[in-house]
């Protein structure tokens, strides 16, 4: 096939339904869904304030800047920039995330924020006050179409657009090649990477500024035992069998630092990034 011809959002769309297919054929609880796993990733994110604070600086805004945060998450990026901004939407699915993030308006004294709990894919274009002077996708577009999601957000956009995605193989895309066989039998496959995301934005005749960085992320757990029950949803795990063997997993790839035993991530990933103003 010649490079021409090669449609790359379809390209997402078969990588993409490879990644889910785990997911569909093990019926587990969503890995975010969960209260305590979104509190841990939200304290999580706190303890990385000079990244979180590099993230913000590139994210160009000002005072009376409309911001729309897709995947939201508890609030790590939707919080701080609400509070230098006239108004943030934060879309986020997952329950325990979106029960985190209200805590956190409510917490922080925002009146500036609207939250909508759905997948991106399922929010039409009426239910946002759109334009955008700046959408923010941060690791978010877990979608099956990439081309309908970029598409909606070229509608509401009338500036920066931010993407933040990966770049190679994550540390956990490894972990969970690792050990997937043996815990259901079949081969696990990565979610598509910013090479397929890149190709089809230039098709789309978008041509984005990519700006590539390593990223160290650590999950701290006070026992083996607290680690296994917050990765049980992350690897789908049924039965004794298969926790026994996520528990030998994890004995292996946690690290001991004083009184805590830490999941260091490792990961390249990249800004994608592009202006709808002009």
């Amino acid at each position: 096939m010649l490079y021409d011809e090669i449609d790359w959002a379809d390209v997402w769309i078969e990588q993409m339904k490879l990644h889910n297919e785990a997911d569909e054929q093990v019926q587990q609880p969503d890995r975010w869904g969960t209260y305590e796993n979104a509190r841990r990733f939200w304290q999580s994110s706190r303890k990385s304030g000079k990244r979180l604070e590099k993230t913000l600086r590139e994210i160009k805004h000002d005072s009376d800047s409309r911001i729309l945060d897709i995947g939201a998450g508890p609030g790590s990026m939707a919080i701080p920039l609400a509070q230098r901004v006239s108004h943030v939407t934060a879309v986020e699915p997952a329950e325990g995330m979106t029960e985190v993030l209200k805590e956190n308006i409510k917490h922080y004294h925002l009146n500036n924020v609207t939250c909508i709990q759905k997948n991106w894919e399922d929010v039409s274009l009426e239910e946002l006050d759109s334009p955008y002077d700046v959408i923010v996708a941060s690791y978010s577009l877990h979608v099956p179409d990439i081309r309908e999601a970029i598409e909606k957000i070229q509608q509401l956009s009338s500036g920066k657009v931010y993407i933040y995605w990966f770049a190679g193989a994550t540390s956990w895309d490894k972990n969970y090649s690792r050990i997937w066989p043996q815990l259901h039998g079949r081969q696990y496959y990565p979610s598509p990477k910013c090479d397929v995301l890149y190709n089809m934005l230039y098709r789309m005749g978008i041509y984005p500024d990519m700006e590539n960085f390593e990223l160290i992320h650590e999950t701290r757990f006070s026992s083996l035992d607290e680690a296994v029950q917050h990765y049980k949803p992350h690897y789908k795990i049924a039965t004794n069998e298969q926790e026994q063997i996520l528990r030998s997993h994890l004995e292996e790839i946690l690290e001991k630092k004083g009184d805590e035993l830490v999941q260091v991530g490792r990961s390249s990933r990249v800004k994608i990034s592009w202006d709808n103003s002009h």
